[in-house]
């Protein structure tokens, strides 16, 4: 059939949106976990820029600064509440697909890039606690699919193309966004360079590097585009002190609770994905199909079974890939925390379907159909199981029912009652202008009440590492806000969980002894008898001021 010989990649692509749609579906208005803490500041922050505010300066925030304007966008649009939130992520899965579809055709065949995009939509492991991340992994396979691109057809537009992409990744996660920049620039010159394009190598006394022509990408990569970056972060930052700017990007040593070396890090990534492999019968069966990819890829490269220009390509595509992996590691590496793993997720997908794609090329059709085939199918009837799960969920014991929630929830029935008992409380106690004041974490219940945090801080805990002079500002505010209501919740004297610690005691003295001198407790929910947690075992206390 010419007509779909001729458009097959816009057939993919259409079939890889309908697919994500299917996959998406179910989460409309479903989420996993809850937190009152993180969800609680991503939540507060889109609303907050909605409102005006700016990140950094008006209120704390520890990404880059574009992430809350869209999901702030989708408030607009569609209302304040947390489906919005939700249908903005499933918007960015399924820009991701399309993405890493587009990267995929660049390098391999069709289905693989179709299976790829399906096991990315469906199996992607979510960074349960943010809404942020998300857009930092679309704007990270929009870069590899530049790249892939300009290895593939010397594009000029994809080489821009990629620097779009790192641009907006710095505004997203800054960290990632000049990895993806370091990726960017190598890539560019080194293809260059092996396929004699627009860098010329020669020698003299020294190694000299003739820049031809494209001088004007490496002066806006290297110099441009870091400078850009450098003025929007500088224009929120300004005014704040060195720890408040440390608390908004904390990338010095010591500004986060974790740190392993590397290679206990590495051992411990294999061991995990040993126990993955071990898990069930279809991980065993994967491993074995990309394991036999791989032995199958290095025996065709090393005996020359590829010819050039392929063999030029599919090294250079799988050399970028892998470095891009390594560098998006660099969180992984450095804390040894397993979800930081989930940046360079994606990029192994991308590893993964090349290597099949090209170890299957030479092998009888028939065993190559059934490989493919196994893998659709096997990406379907994981969805179906999805599904069952997700739809046991849905019930009216894991309904959060308040005005700004309406979403199903894995959190207990106890956490829930809790948020709901709680928030009830505040709008009922409260007058329509009057704050109040929410620690050490719990920027979920500004959100719920549709009210402004009271201070510009909105986290408290000791790894926050708060000195005595900020200690005297958030006071400060209180005081010239009037506050006569504060929400204490039991994750205030956590013992067990790193980093943490005992609000008055081993943070924020001076805080403490504020809400102990000035504060009566006046009512009590939840749980606070169990050592508190990220989203579960959550009591709440609710103080007013002496004398009112």
């Amino acid at each position: 059939m010419p007509f779909l010989k001729q458009h097959v990649k816009y057939l993919v692509l259409l079939s890889v949106l309908a697919c994500g749609i299917i996959f998406t579906a179910p989460y409309v208005n479903y989420q996993d976990f809850l937190s009152q803490g993180d969800h609680g500041r991503d939540l507060y922050a889109a609303q907050a820029v909605y409102r005006g505010e700016l990140p950094y300066r008006d209120f704390w925030w520890v990404y880059g600064p574009l992430t809350p304007y869209y999901y702030g966008l989708f408030f607009k649009i569609f209302g304040t509440n947390i489906s919005s939130m939700i249908l903005g992520k499933i918007v960015l899965r399924l820009l991701g697909g399309i993405l890493i579809c587009l990267a995929m055709m660049e390098v391999a065949s069709e289905i693989a890039a179709f299976c790829c995009a399906c096991w990315f939509m469906l199996f992607h492991q979510d960074f349960f606690f943010t809404y942020n991340h998300l857009g930092g992994i679309v704007m990270i396979l929009g870069v590899a699919f530049c790249l892939l691109s300009y290895i593939q057809k010397n594009s000029s537009r994809a080489a821009w193309g990629a620097l779009g992409f790192v641009f907006i990744l710095c505004l997203i996660k800054i960290n990632f966004g000049l990895a993806a920049l370091l990726i960017t620039v190598l890539t560019v010159g080194v293809s260059d360079a092996i396929k004699n394009r627009d860098v010329s190598l020669f020698y003299s006394t020294n190694l000299q590097i003739k820049i031809g022509r494209r001088p004007y990408f490496y002066v806006v990569a290297l110099v441009g585009l870091p400078l850009l970056v450098f003025i929007i972060y500088w224009s929120l930052l300004n005014g704040l002190s060195a720890m408040e700017i440390r608390q908004c990007l904390p990338y010095k040593e010591g500004d986060q609770p974790y740190s392993i070396n590397p290679w206990v890090a590495i051992v411990n990534f294999l061991l995990m994905t040993l126990r993955t492999i071990k898990s069930s019968w279809e991980n065993f069966v994967i491993a074995i199909i990309i394991n036999a990819s791989a032995l199958r890829c290095f025996y065709l490269f090393a005996n020359n079974k590829i010819s050039d220009p392929r063999r030029t390509t599919l090294l250079m595509s799988l050399g970028m890939l892998a470095c891009f992996y390594v560098v998006n590691s660099h969180e992984y590496l450095k804390s040894g925390v397993w979800y930081r793993e989930y940046w360079a997720q994606p990029i192994n997908m991308m590893i993964i379907f090349l290597l099949i794609d090209t170890a299957t090329q030479s092998i009888p059709k028939m065993a190559r159909k059934s490989i493919f085939t196994f893998l659709i199918l096997l990406v379907f009837y994981c969805w179906i199981t999805v599904l069952i799960s997700v739809s046991a969920i849905k019930n009216e014991n894991q309904y959060l029912n308040l005005p700004r929630g309406k979403i199903y929830i894995t959190n207990s029935p106890a956490w829930i009652t809790t948020v709901e008992q709680t928030t009830a409380f505040l709008n009922k106690t409260l007058k329509p202008n009057e704050l109040f004041f929410a620690l050490p974490y719990d920027c979920l219940y500004y959100y719920l009440t549709d009210k402004r945090a009271p201070t510009r801080q909105l986290i408290f805990f000791e790894h926050i590492k708060i000195p005595p002079e900020q200690e005297r500002s958030v006071i400060a505010e209180l005081e010239k806000n009037h506050v006569n209501y504060i929400l204490l919740s039991s994750r205030a004297f956590a013992h067990q969980e790193l980093g943490l610690g005992q609000l008055g005691t081993t943070y924020c003295p001076l805080i403490g002894k504020y809400i102990h001198d000035n504060f009566t407790a006046i009512a009590r929910f939840g749980d606070w008898k169990n050592e508190p947690g990220w989203a579960w075992n959550h009591g709440t206390l609710i103080l007013r001021r002496k004398g009112i």
